[in-house]
């Protein structure tokens, strides 16, 4: 092992170097947003000299203890906002650059989660690999701009901004670690997909990134602003303040406290009650609108879910089939505002004489069919590519479900926290190509290599999809009838060309 200095525009950082890899870890890419801070859009850092040994992940963001959630565990602080590096040497310049934006439903999560460890994707690919940190649950998605005033206006979608405050400062840095500010990639899964096709819609990240990956969540992963003020007051009540500087002097622990109580309170809405706002101001009122519109004419997309998404709530609700339409109701109604009629989608669910089980119709719902209503639009102005995880779990019922893709694209075959879920032993000839497509895609922007076939890109026509399975096949619209049934029941069809 030997240490390795990078002089960067806010600090000089001291990585190690190991295995052939070198590793920065814990960088800050904005002030501290703590004190007077919290609830504040991030704020720059001061240009410095000063060295600092990254050598550990920055502290977790505060949020609920989550036996499930492994960066639940770590250390939690607001102190948050940093980012982590892996290369395989400093002196070269000019390498693809691939960020990733981790899940965790806007509640929880960090880039510290074994799964996402770096070094495998560098190791195996020539690359720079990011991962970042930034504010969830009620730090980072809680709108009290009624009881804050103006100061607080951007109160409801931090975290979003702490997402573009980290991308300002990889642009303007990673070329010091070897990597192409003219080819980044960001990447995320669950809300961490929603987050990198979000920030396709937001002038103010224009331009600092190139490619965008997808995986399990898109476009409808957003609240509308009556939603988001109500869980505000909401929280406000719970807390018995009756003034921003109050809610201020409360301390982290007493904070997590209250995020608990109010997510105990809407019950199954919890899973997606801190997704950014869509207020028109930062983010567009409808994500959908503006991707038709060709906001983002100049990036290319890879996109695509896995085919059994719904059945890692297992995790969290073993009778899942007991509480299957409360779930995908309370979802809808938090998220569906932006993107199609609530109650006429709720009806026509229950209503629906397709042989499909509910699972199926919650994955369709919440998953594919925004995927594939986003593949759409976004085809006809750049090259986009559709995918459909289905290598199934070892363990019985769980199937192709959410996150199963993570440690293959990672290469992380044997984290402790994925066993639980997906088993043990995974194929790692498998892995090798997933990740191969994820990085030939942030390389050369198409996400083809000699092990798999021809992965021909989206379009309405055609509609190829990639499923992915230890065999892997390239067919054109997977699942058609359902497709078309659930476009009808979301009101999402008028793009489509059948």
């Amino acid at each position: 092992m030997m240490d390795s200095k990078v002089s960067t525009f806010y600090g000089v950082y001291s990585g190690k170097k190991e295995n052939g890899i070198v590793s920065f870890k814990g960088i800050p890419y904005a002030k501290p947003p703590t004190g007077s801070l919290r609830w504040k859009a991030p704020q720059s850092l001061e240009k410095s000299t000063h060295e600092m040994e990254a050598i550990n992940y920055g502290s977790s963001c505060i949020q609920p203890i989550d036996e499930i959630e492994q960066s639940s565990l770590e250390t939690q602080s607001e102190d948050c906002l940093t980012l982590n590096i892996w290369t395989k040497e400093l002196e070269s310049t000019k390498k693809p650059v691939m960020v990733y934006i981790h899940g965790g439903g806007y509640i929880a999560g960090a880039s510290s989660n074994p799964v996402y460890d770096g070094e495998n994707f560098v190791k195996r690919n020539d690359i720079v690999f990011v991962s970042i940190n930034y504010r969830v649950n009620i730090f980072g998605f809680l709108n009290l701009e009624e009881i804050g005033g103006k100061e607080y206006e951007d109160s409801k979608y931090l975290g979003t901004l702490d997402q573009i405050k980290a991308l300002e400062w990889i642009k303007e840095n990673i070329h010091l670690f070897g990597g192409d500010p003219d080819n980044i990639t960001i990447f995320g899964e669950s809300c961490g997909g929603g987050s990198v096709s979000v920030l396709m819609t937001i002038p103010k990240a224009k331009g600092l990134f190139h490619k965008v990956i997808a995986q399990s969540g898109t476009l409808n992963l957003v609240k509308n602003t009556d939603i988001s003020r109500q869980i505000g007051r909401d929280f406000v009540k719970l807390t018995g303040a009756s003034s921003m500087q109050e809610l201020l002097e409360i301390d982290e622990d007493q904070l997590r406290t209250f995020c608990d109580e109010l997510m105990e309170m809407y019950e199954f809405k919890h899973e997606i009650m801190f997704a950014p706002v869509a207020d028109g101001k930062l983010i567009p009122e409808n994500p959908f609108d503006s991707i038709k519109n060709g906001v983002a004419s100049d990036i290319k997309l890879m996109i695509g879910s896995t085919k059994d998404e719904i059945e890692f709530w297992r995790l969290y609700y073993p009778n899942l089939e007991e509480v299957v339409d409360d779930f995908l109701e309370q979802q809808i109604e938090i998220i569906g505002r932006n993107t199609y009629n609530v109650d006429a989608t709720i009806n026509k669910f229950h209503s629906a004489s397709i042989s499909t089980d509910k699972h199926s119709r919650v994955n369709e719902i919440l998953f594919r069919i925004p995927s594939i209503k986003f593949a759409e639009l976004q085809s006809k102005f750049n090259d986009t590519w559709m995918y459909l995880f289905a290598w199934p779990s070892q363990i019985e019922k769980f199937g192709a479900c959410h996150a199963i893709d993570l440690p293959f694209v990672f290469h992380n075959l044997d984290t402790e926290e994925e066993e639980s879920f997906i088993g043990k032993n995974l194929p790692e000839r498998l892995a090798d190509h997933v990740q191969d497509a994820w990085a030939a895609f942030a390389i050369h922007g198409v996400p083809q290599h000699s092990n798999i076939p021809s992965w021909p890109p989206y379009d309405t026509k055609n509609r190829s999809t990639m499923i992915i399975n230890e065999q892997w096949d390239c067919v054109n619209d997977p699942y058609r009838s359902e497709r078309l049934m659930f476009e009808e029941i979301m009101d999402v069809n008028s793009s489509s060309t059948d």
